[in-house]
């Protein structure tokens, strides 16, 4: 299976998001599936759209849907509709994942102020990284690194194989789709903590008072066993 550049541009950074967004489902955050599905979906489109082999079994596959009764093929039509919208729209789903994180929290008003900022601060990261990253990561640049290189001990070998026809280009890839997660989950991080910040001030302007967390209070019996301490039994 050859794999192409613009097929490393998209599965990279979708790869990672769905993975992150399953451990999040794991973690508790159901809602986030949607999100899983609609990056997994991401990746069979473009494995579809930008390598032969795929796409033909793909072709193969659909063909044989086509002698589905008219019912089953409403269906298939109705399911691919569904798929084709959430590739395109993995924004709105996280946005409506935070919006189900916040109807689910007992203090909504403080989830909502730091999920707000969250994401304000992970599209405004990412809106950057789009304006800027195809002039720093492109075939033109990682070749003028692999040409830097040359005849340098230990990196003359890894300048040769990034020199080698179309390796500059899926580098490139590569390395924008890292840069991009890594932008977008900082920015996140960033935007949450801002937010935080400033939370206790927001409610307290509403008027909304903040309970202080309480601290987990381990009984004596469970202090004595975590800590290998005989506990007396009685009958």
């Amino acid at each position: 299976m050859s794999i192409t550049a613009p097929l490393l541009e998209v599965c990279v950074p979708s790869g990672i998001f769905c993975w992150r967004n399953i451990k999040k489902v794991e973690n508790g955050e159901t809602a986030r599936s949607s999100v899983a599905f609609a990056q997994g979906a991401k990746m069979a489109q473009a494995a579809a759209q930008y390598n032969d082999t795929v796409a033909k079994t793909a072709h193969n596959a659909s063909s044989v849907f086509s002698n589905l009764p008219p019912t089953g093929k409403k269906v298939v039509d109705y399911t691919g509709k569904a798929v084709k919208w959430a590739t395109k729209n993995v924004n709105p789903l996280i946005c409506i994942s935070s919006g189900v994180k916040v109807a689910t929290s007992k203090d909504k008003v403080g989830t909502g102020i730091s999920e707000a900022g969250a994401l304000a601060g992970m599209f405004a990261g990412e809106g950057l990284m789009k304006l800027h990253q195809n002039k720093i990561f492109n075939e033109k640049n990682m070749t003028a690194i692999a040409n830097s290189m040359k005849n340098k001990k230990g990196l003359n070998s890894i300048s040769q194989y990034i020199l080698k026809p179309g390796n500059a280009g899926k580098l490139a890839a590569i390395l924008k789709g890292i840069a991009f997660v890594s932008a977008s989950i900082a920015s996140y991080s960033i935007g949450q903590k801002i937010a935080e910040g400033y939370k206790d001030k927001v409610k307290a302007g509403l008027g909304i008072k903040s309970e202080p967390e309480q601290e987990n209070k381990i009984s004596e019996k469970d202090e004595k066993i975590k800590t290998g301490e005989k506990i007396d039994q009685k009958a």
